[in-house]
């Protein structure tokens, strides 16, 4: 075995702060998974990461316990100070390790009473290892339920109190609700850790906004960090509100965020009130791994949205932890259909402080570059399914979703067909009709056909096989000869 595979390193990312486990062998990773460890599998990698939302004190006894349990097999881990130990754990042979020796007893075995003797440990009706997963199984489940009831829950939210956080003075620290003042307005909290780095200050005090910041004068430009000098609204005490209920925070962050990444980037900030922009942009979230476990936990109660003119968008959600920071992931554009994602890795999400400037080079470094790889594929797949049209006809290839598509050549039947419902996708330009109404998608059919007949340009319906589709009108059937009637008359 490469000596690389017997060294690992189990830090705290300076950046994110989460405490990353890195290289080793599948036999470490399994030991980095018994200690606590979540992996996360990415294109050209595979890493493993402390669990969302625990203490930075139940990190380090996490990530202590990881070092200890690979030093006592031999492993060479480099960690943080506050990660080391001497401790060496005592270690068994995992159940998984004697269920792989029965695959080598199977493999020399030679007469098939030996296999099935062998078989009979799996299956065994009260010592087999299957029934035994099984009990282990139903035990897990009843003790599941158990503690779900055992939870405590605050009168006034109706939330379950995590234990570690549970006190008579301090509110839930993942249980979000409205905060809002006797008018009716959000209330502000008082003004939060201030980020290593922020704006340029002008003599008489205020933050100074850059100029790629600067709105229409219908929208006052936000600073970063909010200005809270200017708000007269009674706060709350600081315990009693959670910066993930506070939207001004967010909605600055985005602002100043948009401004820092390469490209042309527009902030918009859906509040709480947006309920069905925010179900549709949970739904749309591109991730499997830390943000998909935070929406699995925290249900979206506000977000920021910065789009690129090209059609790419990430979303800024809140952390809902102890740290002061935000969750970006990048957001699957509508008008592809799901087939298109097809083989393209989830260009995950990723976790930032709550300093804007230094997010940008986070999320420029790492996660624009994975999720215009995968963006980029899976407008490729989607491209491979539609019938390419000539200057004098239009194809409309049917998608497995039950939508159109089409690639029109030249403005007048592109105008046409954006006239009629159709939906540009800027950067394959291909224009989609959905099929969510077929009643409204026939109509949209029909007037684009007559449409570009009037232009001169026919139209086709074709599927993605390359088998034309019958058109509107059936050709009347040829009536058969008299003698053939007769023939089958006498036939019969």
């Amino acid at each position: 075995m490469p000596l690389a595979d017997r060294a690992l390193t189990i830090r705290r990312d300076p950046h994110s702060e989460e405490v990353l486990g890195r290289g080793g062998d599948p036999e470490a990773h399994s030991v980095l998974q018994r200690a606590g460890f979540v992996p996360v599998h990415r294109l050209h990698e595979t890493y493993h990461r402390a669990p969302a939302g625990l203490a930075q004190d139940e990190e380090n006894r996490l990530a202590t316990e990881a070092v200890a349990r690979l030093r006592a097999v031999s492993y060479q881990v480099d960690c943080d100070p506050s990660f080391d130990t001497d401790r060496r754990p005592a270690q068994y042979e995992p159940l998984g390790a004697s269920v792989a020796q029965l695959a080598d007893r199977i493999r020399q075995a030679t007469t098939t009473e030996e296999v099935a003797e062998i078989l009979t440990e799996l299956t065994g009706p009260c010592d087999g290892i299957l029934d035994a997963v099984g009990q282990v199984l139903l035990l897990r489940l009843s003790s599941t339920t158990i503690l779900a009831h055992q939870l405590p829950r605050t009168p006034r939210d109706g939330c379950a109190i995590s234990p570690r956080n549970a006190s008579p003075s301090s509110a839930p620290t993942w249980c979000t609700r409205a905060m809002t003042s006797p008018t009716g307005m959000p209330r502000t909290p008082a003004a939060s850790r201030a980020p290593r780095r922020s704006l340029p200050t002008n003599a008489n005090g205020p933050p100074c906004v850059p100029a790629h910041l600067r709105r229409a004068p219908s929208r006052s430009p936000r600073p970063w960090p909010p200005d809270r000098a200017a708000d007269t609204t009674p706060s709350p005490a600081k315990d009693s509100m959670h910066h993930h209920e506070d939207p001004e925070r967010l909605a600055s962050f985005a602002d100043v965020l948009s401004g820092e990444l390469p490209g042309t980037w527009r902030s918009t900030h859906h509040p709480a009130k947006d309920e069905e922009a925010l179900a549709e942009l949970a739904d749309r979230v591109w991730d499997l791994d830390l943000v998909a476990e935070s929406l699995a936990a925290h249900p979206l109660r506000q977000a920021a949205v910065l789009s690129r003119p090209d059609g790419a968008q990430l979303v800024i959600l809140d952390r809902h932890d102890e740290r002061d920071g935000f969750l970006i992931a990048a957001v699957a554009p509508r008008g592809l259909p799901d087939e298109a994602y097809g083989g393209v890795p989830e260009p995950n999400g990723i976790a930032v402080t709550d300093d804007p400037f230094l997010a940008a080079e986070q999320v420029a470094g790492d996660l624009l570059a994975r999720y215009d790889t995968a963006l980029a594929r899976a407008r490729l797949n989607a491209m491979d399914d539609i019938v390419p049209s000539q200057p004098d006809r239009v194809v409309l290839t049917w998608q497995p979703d039950g939508s159109l598509a089409a690639a029109p050549v030249g403005d007048t039947a592109a105008n046409v067909l954006a006239a009629n419902g159709f939906v540009k996708d800027e950067q394959t330009g291909v224009y989609r009709l959905s099929g969510d109404d077929i009643y409204t998608q026939a109509r949209a059919v029909r007037a684009t056909g007559q449409q570009l007949r009037a232009h001169g340009i026919g139209t086709a319906l074709q599927h993605p096989s390359g088998r034309i589709a019958p058109t509107a009108t059936a050709p009347v059937a040829t009536p058969a000869p008299t003698a053939s009637r007769a023939s089958a008359a006498r036939t019969r």
